[in-house]
Order: C-alpha cells, then structure tokens, then sequence
C-alpha cells in the first residue's frame, strides 16, 4: 500500500478505543491465609485466600453488559489496528480499533445504549451499597471487615465505561515537525507507512481468516448434520447464521474503506449474500427427508464455493509476495 492509499484510509475511517472496568469484589486477606496455614500446618506463602466482599455473583450484570456490547457491536463493527496502551498514570489501556466511517453512527448509537445500560447498574449498585455491606457482614461473618470497603465516592471511581474517538494519522515528512534532517524526516515517515501497511495487511489477514473459519464452521455443521442423530456433533445453531450475516453486512464497508475495494473480497461477499437469499427458513434446513438433506448439501457446497478464492495463497497474492 502506498503513502496516498494510507493517506485515505484517515478519510475513510475512524479510530476507536473502549475501555471498561469494574469492582472483581474479590478480595485478599492475609489474615485468614495465615489462619489456614497453622490450621492445616501449612507454609502460607503456598496457600491463598480471597473472599467474596460483595457476594458472589454481583459483578456478572457489568460483566453481561460489557461482553455484550464487545461481542455483538464492538468487535464486529471494527478491525483490530494497534496494541495496548498505557495512560498518564500507567494504567493498561486496551489498543484502538479501527472502524469504518459509513459504520460510525451506528457504532456511537450502540455506544450510548450500552453506556446508559451500564450506568443504571452503577447507579443501582451504588444506591444499595449500604445494605449489600451489611448482608455481606452476615455472610462473611467472622471474615467481615468494615476496611474492606471503599466510601460510596470512591467505590464510584472503580467503574469505568469510556468509549474515544481518534483520527487516522495522515503520513507526510513535510509534516513531520521534528527540528532533525530531512534524511531522518524521511525515514520517520517511511517507518510510520510500513507500521500502517503492516496493520492494514494483519487487517486484511485476520478479516479473511474470520470469514473462512465462520462458513467452514457452519459448512461443515451443515455437511454433519443427522436429523436422526442430532448428538452427533453436526446440529447447527440459528446463532451461527446469525453470526454470517452480520459479518456480511460490515464486511463491505471494511472492504471498501480500508482493505481498498478488494475484487476477490467483494466477490465473495456477493456470492454469499446469493447463498443466504436462498435460505428462506433454517429450520427447514433440519427437515428430516430426502429433501432437507439435499438442500443442506446444496447450501453447504455453495457456502464452500464461496470462499473458494479466498483459500489458499490469496494473502499473498494481495500483497504481491
């Protein structure tokens, strides 16, 4: 890919951050480990001890609604484009995505549901902070410990749902502020182009990758399938055409701006929207006749044929290697 190419991915797409975070309640106490040691007349650095200081299941609503959103929005919506990060006080921050310009509304509507989702939880957690103190008192009994709480306002503090926006930097060593030579203006851009290109192909790579192992998944479910013997291994889900179809609506938009309206991606896309058209009803690829079972072949064999181009050296043939 070269400088212009990279140039208009910035115009095409957005760059997008999501972090999360929220009480574990899962708490340490070197007092109870110590206890266990003498009792079981054991080493206490071999042993530890954690309580449940909130109860044991509170955290899963967060949970829920954070996997929900990565799973369902977040992921399929954007592509992978840097590592993990640290902010000014070092924390770890998850790395930025990239997401198509023509998906960004919908990514930011998503993102207001899910924040507003996750606040009324906060919210309701907070409000009934005291009274989850004092039934966790009776459940920990001799392990409560008051210190093992955080005042209302701190306890605040520990949930975290922020979601950032970020422009695809633009490469050009005129731009490139530095007071150094041109020689090491240069090479600074080349460097900044070949960190994006190799992104971009990692893009690429890993998009295909998820497409073939998605129909080869619900291929082979298809091809196993026994309606008599539906154990076996080869029974489908509704949830994984499900799972297609969504990847077929975002996969154009991730084509054209920013893997560059790849011809054999696109081709594929079409060829399974084609398949998909003719899948009126899944359930009546579980019929139990001659029928089903040559129509979850038929389907099957298209879904292979599909992505036929994508297989084998397709990658390098992308990038000319």
């Amino acid at each position: 890919m070269k400088k212009e190419n990279v140039n208009t991915l910035s115009e095409n797409a957005t760059l997008v951050r999501l972090n999360t975070k929220h009480p574990s309640g899962v708490k340490s106490d070197k007092y109870l480990k110590e206890g266990l040691a003498i009792d079981q007349e054991a080493m206490s650095e071999s042993l530890h001890v954690a309580k449940y200081i909130f109860g044991k299941d509170t955290n899963k609503y967060f949970r829920r609604i954070i996997n929900k959103f990565r799973n369902d929005v977040y992921y399929p919506l954007t592509v992978p484009w840097d590592d993990n990060t640290s902010d000014y006080e070092g924390k770890v921050l998850s790395g930025w995505r990239l997401c198509p310009n023509r998906e960004l509304d919908t990514l930011m509507d998503r993102v207001e549901q899910a924040k507003l989702e996750f606040q009324k939880e906060v919210d309701n957690f907070i409000d009934n902070y005291d009274n989850l103190i004092e039934a966790n008192r009776v459940k920990l009994g001799n392990a409560f410990k008051l210190s093992d709480y955080p005042d209302v306002h701190e306890i605040r503090t520990k949930f975290r749902f922020d979601f950032e926006l970020g422009t695809v930097p633009r490469y050009d060593s005129k731009d490139i502020r530095l007071n150094v030579s041109e020689k090491l203006r240069d090479k600074i851009e080349r460097d900044a182009i070949k960190r994006a290109n190799n992104n971009v192909q990692s893009i690429a790579r890993s998009t295909v990758e998820a497409l073939l192992e998605s129909v080869g998944h619900l291929s082979d479910k298809l091809k196993s399938y026994d309606p008599k013997d539906k154990q076996k291994g080869g029974f489908f889900k509704n949830s994984s055409f499900d799972k297609l179809r969504g990847f077929l609506d975002t996969l154009p938009s991730i084509n054209s701006d920013i893997l560059g309206n790849d011809k054999m991606i696109a081709e594929a896309h079409q060829k399974l929207v084609a398949v998909f058209s003719n899948i009126n009803d899944v359930d009546s690829l579980r019929d139990e006749s001659s029928y089903g079972a040559n129509k979850r072949k038929q389907i099957a064999d298209d879904l292979d044929d599909s992505v036929d181009g994508l297989k084998g050296g397709f990658l390098d043939n992308m990038y000319g290697k």
